[in-house]
């Protein structure tokens, strides 16, 4: 195995190796979860909704936008009426790409160039696909969103906004 392959490799193994831990479980008597920093459904649809009018007021394609927690699961999941059904899939698999890695979607890129990357990216279920953002509150990722339906450009314009509705004290 050449250098980089090695190294691409040992790169996306290591920014992966904690996808398989297990969540944190809030107690009785613990803060709510907005309160404690983590993603609720309620600030996942209003990330959805702040996505979805930006992307009507600029007279965009119809999306999908998936909102995924750290573990990866699925907390919010909108398909707008005419967006094609394969975006519900894409846009829940470039959420989950962009929480396991800790970065946007599209800084993937370079690392796919590799075939073997490639083929590991495929082993675990991820896409340098832009349009997958993570979301981080008060500086720790607290899940991530993605969204399907346009071109690269619209897809990160409308993760972006999304991101950009958190309240300025969950930044």
């Amino acid at each position: 195995m050449s250098g980089f392959r090695f190294f691409a490799c040992a790169a996306v193994a290591a920014t992966l190796s904690g996808i398989f831990l297990p969540t944190r479980a809030v107690r009785a008597g613990e803060p709510d979860s907005a309160a404690a920093g983590t993603l609720t459904q309620a600030l996942a649809e209003s990330m959805a909704q702040r996505c979805l009018s930006d992307s009507r007021s600029k007279g965009w394609p119809a999306f999908t936008v998936a909102v995924v927690d750290t573990g990866g699961a699925l907390i919010f999941l909108r398909r707008s009426d005419a967006a094609a059904p394969v975006t519900a899939e894409v846009a829940a698999l470039k959420a989950k790409s962009a929480v396991r890695t800790g970065a946007p979607t599209q800084m993937l890129a370079k690392m796919g160039e590799d075939p073997p990357t490639r083929d590991l990216f495929l082993l675990l279920q991820l896409t340098d696909d832009p349009g997958g953002l993570p979301v981080k509150i008060n500086g720790r990722l607290v899940g991530a969103i993605g969204v399907s339906g346009g071109t690269a450009d619209q897809d990160i314009g409308c993760a972006t906004a999304a991101v950009g509705a958190l309240p300025a004290e969950k930044k």
